[in-house]
Order: C-alpha cells, then structure tokens, then sequence
C-alpha cells in the first residue's frame, strides 16, 4: 500500500502542527518551528534546553533535527522516530491519522490532485518568507526608531553605529572588557560590523496567537540592550543579523535562554571583527596586487575576538554556528589559509559530528585548514581570561 505515500506525506505536512501536537505533546511552537523534547532519549533534564525541533512554518515543512542526539529527517521520518517503528509502520499510522483508509479510489486520485496545487503554494509561500528574512535581517542589523517590529524584533529607539557612544554601546564593551576583550583595541576592527540598541525584543519570548487561519504577536517579548551584528555573505550583503542580549543594570548577558538569537540566512555569511592587516573588509579585497591574509573563523564572537590581539596579522571571522562556519566564503582569494578555532564539547558525540562536517566545508576548498582548541574551558575566550 506504499502507492498512497505521497498523499500520506503531503497530508501530514498539511496538518503539521497536528502531527506534532500528537506526537510531541510537550511541545510548543516558537518562531516556526515547534520545539520538544526528544521522548525517545528521554533528555529533559534541570538546566538543558528542548532540542528537538520541527519545521512547521517557512521552509522545509515536516523536517526536524535533534541537535543533542543527531537524529533528523522529514515527517515520515519523525512518526517512524517517536512511535518506534519503520516507513512502513509510519504510514499505517499516517492512514489512520488522515482517514485515507477509508477513502475510495477516487477520493484518494482527487486529494493527490489537489496536492499538487498545494505544493505549488508552499513552495511560493515559502520563497516569499525566505525573502522577507532576508530583507529584514539588514532592517533589523540598521533598526530605524519605530513603534512597529523590524523583522521579528521591536527595536523602538533603533540602533547606533559603532564610535558614536552611546549608552547601549558603552554598556556592551563593559561586558567584552570584562570577558578580557577590549573591542576598541582589536587591530583595524571592522566596525561596520556592529551596531548598539539600547533596547531589543527578545523575540522568542513572544507570545503568539492563531485564528481563522491567522498568526499575530498577540504579547511582545522583554526588551533588553544589545548588540546588533551584520553577518555579510561574500558580496557584503547583511543576509542575517546577529543579536547578543546584555542584563540591562550589570555589564553581563541577559539571563535569557539563549542569549544570542540570528534572524535572516546564516549559511555562507559571517561577522568580520578584525579585517587583518589590509583594513579592506573581504568582500571589497578582490584588488589587483593585495596579498592574501590568514583567517581565522570560530563558532562565537567572543571565541573568535580572542585571536584578534594575539594574531594581528590575520582576519577574523565568527559565523554564529558550527554550520556556519562549514559555510563561510574562506575561497575568496583575501584569504590564504585558514585557522579554525573551535569550541571544546568533549565527550559531545554530536557536537563532534557537527565539527567534521564543519572542517570538511572548510577544507573542500583546497586551501590550508588548522585547527586548534583551547587547552583550558569551554573555548579561547576562557583561555583569555585564565579560567580553568
């Protein structure tokens, strides 16, 4: 009966948030994804985060990942996961949970039909959100005053650019000097990088409502000052922005779960700090006659401004992720070989796996690929400051 799994998949996908309420009843969805925990690794401990998501909105509608055990795939895949069973065992499940058991031939010809159209109208609808993402995320990275939401997030006082002193900015580079990082000192600095926000929205904290096929912020999420980020793909187009959330009295993070949130398209983009010894940001130093530079790309901001005083003869990079620094444009010829700086997950199988296919996004290049991890802590931001 393996003829009807179009319809059973596409069914499923149709009725997403269905699917996951039955399946992942402790869940709930935040931003477009619907966000559990794993009830097969049975992995809701104190002071861990759900990781297990599934795309119910934009996208690739039905696919899921659990970043803590690896397991990922599409709808099928997840009712096979959840309920212990194989393909086939999730489509009986499917038949039972859509009614296509009972259904006639030719109902089922006509749902595969209008499957078809609905198809068509994903795809376009998900185009459509893709591109608003992308708008947004350098609306967002430039926040004008406003008492609307820039993208996902209510910045009602916008930001301010780097060097013009303002409380938000002062109240950041309290923070970085207090992790042993002085931004103002790091050598040819990019500060077209950073902007300062004396209040944000944190965006996951939202509240939102549904009815009569709507979706509308119904509670915003709290404000707190931050640090807005310009992640530039290898044109210098903002394609994402990167958003740190500072407790708004002491110079430390937000006590917020994360604390660091990314809206746009990541993949291939990165946050330039330190432009290296050329001062030309890398999506301008395509000159006649420049010499390449070493480059160094780590996960976060803070691991990666660690190299920037200590190796001032290079470029360096952050990429928000591990994926992201599989993606970076590390083949643009500014850049002459690459030191990757990663973070310590000793004993994290995932978090491993994750670094081999970051390593192996770097090295497919052809270039010069080191690697290097900090002896002490979690990364060399730890290092910096001597922690053990």
């Amino acid at each position: 009966m393996n003829g009807d799994l179009d319809i059973i998949k596409s069914g499923l996908i149709d009725r997403i948030e269905s699917v996951c309420e039955r399946l992942l009843p402790d869940g709930k969805p935040e931003g477009g994804l619907w966000v559990a925990w794993n009830p097969v690794e049975h992995d809701q401990k104190p002071g861990r985060l759900p990781a297990l998501k599934v795309r119910v909105r934009n996208g690739d509608i039905g696919a899921w990942s659990c970043w803590r055990s690896g397991a990922k795939g599409d709808v099928l895949k997840l009712v096979a996961y959840v309920e212990r069973t194989d393909i086939k065992g999730a489509l009986a499940w499917g038949r039972d949970f859509l009614g296509i058991r009972s259904m006639s031939p030719a109902e089922r010809q006509n749902l595969r039909k209008a499957e078809v159209v609905r198809q068509k109208e994903r795809d376009e609808k998900a185009e459509r959100a893709r591109l608003f993402k992308l708008q947004t995320a350098d609306q967002l990275f430039f926040a004008k005053p406003s008492s609307k939401e820039t993208g996902p997030a209510y910045c009602p006082q916008g930001t301010f650019a780097y060097g013009e002193g303002s409380a938000a900015e002062l109240h950041a580079k309290a923070y970085f000097r207090g992790r042993g990082l002085d931004l103002d000192a790091v050598p040819n600095l990019n500060r077209y990088s950073f902007r300062f926000s004396p209040a944000t929205e944190w965006w996951k904290g939202a509240r939102y409502d549904n009815a009569n096929g709507r979706r509308w912020k119904a509670e915003r999420g709290p404000l707190f000052p931050a640090m807005h980020c310009a992640m530039r793909n290898r044109m210098g187009i903002v394609t994402a922005c990167h958003v740190t959330f500072f407790d708004p009295i002491k110079p430390n993070k937000a006590p917020l779960a994360p604390a660091k949130l990314m809206w746009g398209e990541a993949l291939g983009a990165v946050i330039e700090i330190s432009m290296g010894p050329n001062a030309i940001p890398f999506w301008m130093a395509d000159r006649d006659g420049l010499v390449p530079d070493a480059t160094v790309i780590g996960e976060g901001i803070e691991t990666a401004a660690s190299f920037c005083a200590p190796v001032p003869e290079a470029r360096v990079w952050a990429a928000g992720s591990l994926a992201g620094v599989g993606s970076a444009p590390v083949d643009l010829d500014c850049v002459e070989w690459v030191l990757f700086a990663r973070d310590n997950n000793n004993g994290n199988a995932q978090a491993q796996k994750q670094f081999d296919t970051a390593l192996a996004g770097l090295e497919r290049h052809g270039k010069h690929v080191s690697v290097e991890a900090s002896h002490v802590g979690d990364d060399f931001n730890d290092l910096a400051q001597g922690e053990e």
